[in-house]
């Protein structure tokens, strides 16, 4: 079983023609807490609280509470740091980024007949990132079980490949410029890489990710005699994401004349796109005091464009004198994207390929208890609420954007079922409240999010557990008085992670441990009129 779970990891990486693998699925489904910073100080919890403009991406009834219009505006700013662990070799990568949480406007429309058992009905835009790209980090060590550059093999085998220009011009983002640059070369029916693991190889990967996922949504509202409460969402994500990466692996034996010195390997993507996604929910106050919330999201359904080139200088000291028995031929050579593309007659640097991506559904259930719980919420004095959510990463899906293409579907059909083995079924938690002290309020929360990945799998690829969660304890404070409000609110997300930087099929490959820790602080000024 272990070598199927590993071969299925390594042909999602190794095809020639895609970027998309399965861990990127995770990137647009795998959501940290968000929204105002009333809402961040406690938890993100609020499937039954209500009453925040953030009620717009959580359950859509909340904003049923509100009987006046306000005008809100979350900035923030995150600083990232990660500790990875390498090969017995500790590295720290930090990133800071100004970021925002929900932004918007709320209308609040009370109904004018006093018979009826509608009460209000509240219509919302807003503006809120769900997710933030930014991260930079860097790692490495000494391998000797393996090379980066037998991916590019793999991915060449694999291919079928019928003839020399077949390996020159159909890989456009490594092997062919791996190739190219004498990095791996044939021998007769053999293929193989001058950057083997006789080398004693020291590696080092760098990263550096920008971007993030924002969600406009439109939402509306109706509170039924204070008792029932309903809502729907539309929400449209979009989607920018940037990665650079540079990997460079060097010959750790001292020995100037083995037909390898190094290799640099650096690869630019971008991603942009956009979907939409539904949200609809209830809250019920059965007595004064007490709520229930229930929300159900609906799968996002995203059409994504990735833009992707890559760049190899290797130097592999005298073989390419040998091997063409001329010796005015250079030691160090540099192709890229553009290079492999003018063989194919593309134009331009970089290749470009569309596709979609399904999210996974979300459910929750959330239970609130008011202290004071009366029409003039001034008097309220404190409340508590807490939120049970489940995700089913399993349903993380890619679909082909190409039509008739069977090599495309063929693709990411075995994309979807190593998903649907790695992937499992997660429960997050969230808890918070407030004191309030007449026009000052004081906020505490705690929030975590359970490990997407099924343990099993990972024990059986790797041969431990990798263990993935996050745990974001915070703090705020806010003030209201005669229309005006402000609200401060301190996040501190900790956790455990992994990083794999490239699979093999017929050897060993490594990953990097990480150590989360990231710090963030979120205002909301808001206006009623």
């Amino acid at each position: 079983m272990k070598r199927i779970f590993i071969t299925g990891i390594a042909v999602c990486f190794i095809q020639f023609s895609f970027a998309q693998d399965v861990f990127d699925a995770l990137r647009y489904s795998y959501q940290t807490s968000a929204g105002s910073a009333r809402l961040q100080s406690i938890g993100s919890t609020n499937i039954s609280l209500g009453g925040d403009i953030s009620s717009a991406f959580i359950n859509p009834a909340g904003l049923g509470q509100f009987k006046t219009n306000e005008i809100v505006f979350t900035p923030g700013f995150n600083f990232n740091t990660l500790k990875t662990d390498y090969n017995d070799l500790t590295t720290k990568g930090t990133k800071s980024k100004f970021t925002g949480g929900t932004s918007g406007v709320i209308f609040s429309f009370g109904n004018r007949f006093r018979s009826s058992n509608l009460k209000n009905t509240t219509f919302s835009l807003a503006v809120n990132q769900s997710a933030n790209f930014n991260s930079k980090f860097t790692y490495g060590g000494k391998n000797l079980n393996s090379s980066y550059s037998e991916k590019w093999l793999e991915e060449i085998v694999r291919s079928g490949y019928t003839s020399f220009d077949d390996i020159r011009s159909r890989f456009p983002l490594g092997a062919s410029q791996a190739y190219e640059s004498y990095l791996i070369d044939v021998n007769g029916n053999s293929i193989f890489t001058n950057a083997d693991i006789s080398k004693n190889l020291d590696q080092s990967f760098a990263y550096e990710t920008k971007g993030g996922m924002t969600e406009v949504a439109a939402a509306m509202a109706w509170n039924l005699n204070e008792k029932f409460l309903y809502g729907i969402t539309i929400g449209i994500p979009i989607i920018q994401y940037d990665r650079k990466t540079t990997v460079i692996e060097k010959d750790g034996t001292g020995n100037t004349d083995n037909d390898f010195e190094s290799f640099t390997f650096t690869e630019n993507l971008g991603t942009r796109g956009g979907g939409v996604n539904a949200k609809a929910g209830i809250i019920i106050k059965p007595v004064e005091y007490f709520r229930i919330g229930l929300t159900f999201h609906s799968p996002s359904i995203i059409t994504l464009t990735d833009y992707a080139s890559a760049e190899i200088t290797s130097n592999i000291e005298g073989y390419s004198r040998k091997v063409n028995n001329d010796p005015t031929k250079p030691s160090t050579y540099t192709y890229n994207t553009g290079d492999v593309n003018i063989l194919t007659g593309i134009e331009g640097d970089e290749n470009r390929y569309s596709y979609r991506i399904i999210t996974p559904w979300k459910a929750g259930l959330g239970l609130s208890y008011v202290f004071r719980e009366i029409s003039d919420v001034t008097k309220q004095k404190a409340f508590i609420t807490g939120d049970v959510e489940l995700v089913d990463y399993k349903m993380m899906t890619y679909k082909s954007n190409s039509g008739t293409d069977n090599s495309d579907a063929s693709y990411f059909n075995s994309v979807n079922e190593v998903i649907d083995d790695m992937y499992k079924m997660a429960i997050n938690a969230r808890i918070g409240g407030e004191l309030k002290f007449e026009t000052i309020m004081v906020r505490a929360g705690f929030n975590f999010m359970g490990s997407p990945y099924n343990k099993e799998f990972f024990a059986d690829a790797f041969g431990e557990e990798l263990k993935a969660w996050r745990m974001t304890p915070s703090l705020g404070v806010g003030y209201r008085d005669k229309g005006f409000f402000v609200d401060l609110a301190y996040l501190h997300s900790f956790g455990r992670g992994f990083h794999v930087p490239y699979t093999l099929t017929d050897a060993s490959y490594p990953y990097a441990r990480n150590n989360i820790s990231n710090g963030q602080i979120i205002a909301t000024v808001g206006f009623k009129f």
